[in-house]
């Protein structure tokens, strides 16, 4: 006996082959990952899964995370930057990280104390680890509107202002890289999306001191 299909189960049918056709690959690969996400969850597949620590790198290693490379070269303090009118309270410092950041997007990225997320200092007394530095600025010229041009490395000052005794030269200091995950590759009107940042990255660096600065 041959089974006979109601021609409204055709139509219906037809209509989501249709909109199945239209829709982006990247949907449906979203689609059907959330699905298996969340059987696996259901199910307890993700109750053993591991937290992976950040990995630690060695000064002058370069940190490939998905909108930048960045290599930590060195961290020192000094007492100022007055040419950059950047000059302490009475009895703090700078601490200054230096770093070349390479832009690997297709869009320029602004380093600024707010917009950038991608560095933050710890083991500095009375300095929180969330702390976002007092300014970014470009090594060459002291320049503190840092945009990061896509293929042109640029060499950075992240500071921070801790007080004098905080720290001191010779001393140990943490420096965690942070990285923001893709989470869409983006269409010609607009660059890739990405989520909040994450430590992908840390590193123990010994810090110099430059007293009021050098003259090269």
């Amino acid at each position: 006996m041959t089974k006979t299909t109601a021609p409204g189960q055709n139509a219906w049918r037809q209509r989501v082959r249709e909109f199945a056709d239209r829709l982006p690959t990247r949907w449906l690969v979203t689609g059907v990952t959330t699905v298996l996400l969340g059987l696996s969850a259901l199910f307890g597949g993700l109750e053993d899964a591991p937290v992976q620590a950040a990995p630690v790198i060695a000064a002058g290693e370069r940190h490939v995370g998905s909108e930048l490379t960045v290599t930590v070269s060195q961290a020192l303090l000094i007492d100022a930057f007055p040419e950059q009118l950047l000059v302490p309270a009475a009895g703090n410092r700078l601490l200054v990280v230096r770093a070349m950041v390479d832009n690997t997007t297709r869009e320029a990225i602004r380093l600024g104390t707010a917009e950038s997320d991608r560095m933050r200092v710890g083991g500095v007394s009375g300095l929180p680890q969330a702390e976002p530095p007092t300014r970014v600025l470009v090594i060459d010229d002291g320049s503190g509107t840092v945009f990061a041009q896509p293929g042109v490395p640029v060499e950075v000052a992240f500071i921070w202002e801790v007080a004098g005794d905080a720290v001191a030269k010779g001393d140990s200091i943490a420096v965690h890289l942070l990285d923001r995950v893709l989470i869409s590759e983006g269409e010609l009107t607009y660059g890739g999306l990405y989520d909040d940042p994450v430590v992908t990255g840390t590193l123990e660096l010994e810090l110099g001191d430059v007293g009021a600065g050098v003259s090269e």
